[in-house]
């Protein structure tokens, strides 16, 4: 197997934490968005996480990419096979996309537009799905150890990755002090060798 990503992609991220996490070998490109180069042959939207198979299918897409990646390599579990807890994860995995999905678009029109271009209900309306999100995820986790069940899951790599990326380049976004459980979840995630060793640039 051979994982496109980019050093700043927390979706890619996720993928790498798993790998890590799973012991799983593969071979790592690490690609520039601005000139991807091979990975238009692999991905033709260009994005990252892609991962090639091998055997002439490549996954696209980083809930694609992680369903696959369990269901391959099921040891430690990172997504819950009870059925419930199996939904809870993938939810909590979605959510946490989805805010990083919102304040990915809030910081490109910031980046992009001048000020007097940018369209503030737009900007306001992606801060509200934030909000809700971050919300969310804060109330149902609560005073847990780990998002879903008794041990780490999917949930607590995307919520984590995605959180890294947003302190670095929007901090703005998630105060940490409004959300304090989630802070206390993301250090504590930010403490292990899999995140460690996938730390994104600042710049």
């Amino acid at each position: 197997m051979k994982l496109y990503a980019s050093p700043a992609s927390s979706f890619a991220r996720k993928i790498r934490v798993m790998l890590i996490e799973k012991n799983v070998r593969h071979d790592l490109e690490m690609v520039n968005l601005s000139a991807p180069g091979e990975l238009r042959k692999v991905n033709p939207i260009g994005k990252v996480p892609a991962l090639d198979l091998g055997d002439g299918r490549v996954l696209i897409n980083s809930p694609l990419i992680a369903y696959y990646i369990e269901s391959r390599f099921p040891d430690p579990p990172l997504i819950p096979a009870d059925p419930d807890l199996h939904f809870e994860a993938r939810c909590r995995e979605a959510i946490a996309d989805g805010v990083m999905d919102a304040v990915t678009a809030s910081l490109h029109e910031m980046r992009f537009h001048v000020e007097e271009k940018r369209s503030t209900a737009w900007l306001e309306r992606q801060r509200g799905k934030a909000e809700a999100g971050f919300a969310a995820l804060e109330n149902v986790l609560g005073d847990r150890a780990w998002s879903v069940g008794e041990a780490m899951s999917l949930a607590d790599i995307a919520v984590a990755c995605h959180i890294t990326y947003i302190t670095l380049r929007g901090p703005q976004f998630f105060p940490q002090d409004r959300y304090p459980n989630l802070t206390r979840l993301w250090k504590k995630m930010e403490a292990r060798d899999s995140m460690r060793r996938t730390t994104p640039p600042r710049g």
